[in-house]
């Protein structure tokens, strides 16, 4: 079945992480490119009321309506859907952004690992909302997932250990899932940014990313542009920039286990704070 092109002014759009950073950025892009009902979801409240304010006064006719929902609780996803569905909408734009970051040994302190809440955020909510919402679509014949990956999801990478393998983990169900649904008349792409100067790199984003740094830092609105587009274009998988493209083939030489020495070795071993704060969207 072919693709039909994206009318955005006759579709609703659900962002998750949409409060800030990339997220955000890709719900105003989705404004601006015509969508006229918008539902942004975030954990915190007032960040999303900002971000919601903001995006209604870049647009006259959008209608923006936020929830303000931990997704890492196994419940959020149902209650997401009971609430659109009580509004009367549809989703046929579902994007999956929402993530949590910090910097951990693995299980070096039990009570302040996040390993397990970031599966309950960034792949077990994926696949929740994506079974929920993906269904209509496909009896529409008509929509679109756009999965926001990330460049760490082709290395190992000590200390962000969750992290990367949970990107890895959307990178390979989102390109199978797209193989799946060929036929279907729905989109499943994804985008695949590097370094972005967002909320997950932490206050004063200081971290020591070695070499990465001199990768270069992409900004939100510039990722949430090749987003959209990779979405329109049902990219299985969209690498944000030629920088990135370039040092995604030269790591692509090297064996896994090279791989994560040496970014190892570029990152540092994580300080006492980082045991104690995350950044959660």
């Amino acid at each position: 079945m072919d693709l039909k092109d994206i009318s955005y002014a006759q579709s609703t759009a659900l962002v998750t992480g949409g409060s800030s950073g990339i997220g955000r950025a890709i719900a105003t892009e989705l404004i601006a490119r015509g969508v006229r009902q918008i539902v942004i979801v975030a954990q915190d409240a007032e960040k999303l009321e900002h971000a919601a304010f903001e995006m209604r006064q870049s647009s006259d006719s959008v209608d923006v309506r936020t929830l303000s929902i931990d997704l890492s609780k196994h419940d959020s996803p149902a209650e997401v859907q009971r609430q659109i569905e009580s509004w009367g909408w549809q989703v046929d734009i579902l994007v999956n952004d929402a993530g949590i970051a910090r910097k951990q040994k693995f299980a070096m302190n039990k009570e302040n690992d996040i390993s397990l809440l970031t599966v309950d955020l960034m792949v077990r909510a994926v696949i929740d909302l994506s079974l929920r919402f993906l269904p209509p679509m496909v009896e529409r014949g008509y929509g679109g997932i756009l999965n926001v990956c990330s460049t760490a999801c082709y290395n190992p990478v000590p200390f962000t250990a969750m992290y990367a393998a949970s990107k890895a983990f959307m990178l390979s169900w989102s390109q199978a899932v797209r193989e799946e649904n060929h036929d279907t008349g729905v989109r499943v792409a994804c985008i695949v940014p590097g370094v972005t100067q967002t909320n997950l790199d932490g206050d004063g984003h200081g971290e020591r990313r070695g070499l990465l740094d001199a990768v270069g830092i992409d900004q939100p609105e510039d990722v949430a542009k090749a987003a959209v587009d990779a979405l329109e274009d049902n990219a299985a998988q969209s690498i944000v920039g030629a920088n990135n493209k370039l040092l995604q083939m030269a790591q692509g030489l090297l064996p896994d286990a090279v791989k994560a020495r040496l970014i190892s070795k570029a990152r540092g071993a994580p300080e006492e704070s980082d045991n104690v704060s995350a950044k959660h969207s």
